[in-house]
This record gives C-alpha cells, structure tokens and sequence, in this order.
C-alpha cells in the first residue's frame, strides 16, 4: 500500500454522542471496544460481501462500498472505491464519514473522521484507520440466517388465481421468512396476507401458517426485472414450532459460520 499516511492514520473514535443511533436506546448494549471483536466483525462483513453505505456532507451524500481487508497490525481498514472519479474525491475531502451494513439481519455501523485513497495489491482502492468503536446490534429474536439452495426450502402459497404455488424460501428467522418470486407472480404490497402458508424448511420441519407481508425488495437490486423479495411476518406460531425452528436457524447459522472459518 503506498501513501505514508496510511502509517499513522488517524483516530476513529466515534463514541456513542456521535453515533446516528436509529431508535437504538441500549446502544452501550451493543456498542464493541475490544480491538479483536472489531477486527473480526469488520472480516465478517468482508468474508460474506455485505455491501456498506457510506454517509457524509451531514449525511446529503452517500456512496457503496465494502470491505476489502482489514490489516490489524497497521491499524488500516481498506474499502473498496468507486468508479466515479469526482464522487471519490468529495469522499476523501469529506469528515466524518459514517459506515452502515445490513448482514443476516444484524446491523452494523462506525465512523471514521476521515478516509484516502491508497494503492493495495495493485489497486486503487481506499483506506482509513480501523474504528475504535463498532455497532452490532444483533436482536436474536430477529436474526435472519440466509437459507442455502441445497436445502430446497419452500412456501407453497396461493396466486390470485387460487393456484397452489412454490417459492423459494431465501432466509428465516424466529419472526418471518423472505421469499422469492422470480416471475411476479403475486401482486402484493404490506400488509396483505398469505392465509395457510405451507413452509416446508425440511423433511422433518414444516407447518401451515397465515403469513402478513412485510415489505417488497428487487431480488437482485443489480436486476430489477430478475424478481421480487417479499419478506413476510409469522402470525404467532405453535410453541412446539417455535423452539423446532429456532434449532434450524441456529443449525444454519453454525454451519455458515463454519464455512466463514475454512
């Protein structure tokens, strides 16, 4: 990496007075400030390409970005950079520049007072020193683990046409599921309901359920005409039901973490 300054970056600290909390109340509850938690959560967001937003200017402008590497030893955080050339240099003029990512449910978010544009394995890139605060606010009973193709997760629900239809369920947590409707074919909005859902998460797992629709994202934000995310809300479930389905996310979630770490 060339540039001196990347030898003695800057401060980071955000504190929580500096932190755009979002309605979070318990953010010392979710606040880290070990070295080696921030270290590796920031890894997390690099290992699994969780996509960041940056915001500066008091928050008027915001750009993508995510992580490239994290060099703990140099105390360097290094972001990927944007192909737009004049937005890269109001970025790099810009103070504090505060970082938010979405991954499996859990929100992140730090600050740096400032950020450049260094050379890393080649590229161009950027870089900033390491947070010395991180917001990880990880609410269990809506952790969502992502669901693998191979597991052949299901809901069966009804089109307009009274059709019986399968969409792959994409992720769960404890409070709902996202589906994918990859031709359009149901033409909801939030707060329409799915009456006797069939989930089918395995061959030992599934129920029937009523579904209330939460929100509607692009299945590819790239793709929009490649489908629809719809995340739907459980009305209360069976207890039984419950306890069966926190087993399989956590099982989903100990198997993705095992694959981070190999």
């Amino acid at each position: 990496m060339t540039n001196n300054n990347l030898n003695n970056p800057s401060s980071n600290t955000t504190g929580s007075s500096n932190i755009d909390l979002e309605g979070i109340t318990d953010i010392e509850k979710y606040l880290l400030h070990s070295k080696g938690e921030i270290v590796q959560k920031l890894r997390l967001l690099g290992k699994s390409k969780s996509s960041i937003s940056g915001y500066f200017n008091h928050g008027n402008d915001f750009f993508l970005t995510s992580v490239i590497d994290v060099l703990r030893d140099k105390n360097i955080l290094v972001l990927d950079i944007t192909p737009d050339t004049e937005l890269n240099k109001k970025i790099t003029s810009a103070e504090n520049i505060i970082f938010k990512a979405k991954h499996l449910g859990i929100t992140a978010q730090f600050k740096t007072s400032s950020i450049q544009t260094a050379k890393f394995k080649g590229q161009q890139l950027l870089a900033c020193a390491i947070p010395d605060d991180l917001l990880w606010v990880q609410r269990r009973e809506h952790f969502r683990v992502h669901i693998p193709l191979s597991n052949n997760a299901l809901a069966q629900i009804k089109t307009e046409q009274g059709e019986l239809a399968e969409y792959r369920i994409i992720d769960v947590s404890g409070g709902g599921i996202a589906i994918a409707d990859e031709s359009f074919t149901l033409k909801v909005e939030a707060g329409d309901e799915f009456n006797n859902a069939n989930l089918i998460f395995s061959n030992e797992l599934s129920c029937t359920t009523a579904l209330t629709v939460q929100n509607t994202l692009p299945l590819h934000f790239d793709k929009p005409a490649a489908g629809q995310r719809i995340g739907c809300h459980f009305h209360p479930l069976l207890a039984d039901f419950s306890a069966d389905l926190q087993r399989y996310i956590n099982l989903l979630d100990s198997h993705y973490r095992k694959t981070l770490s190999d």
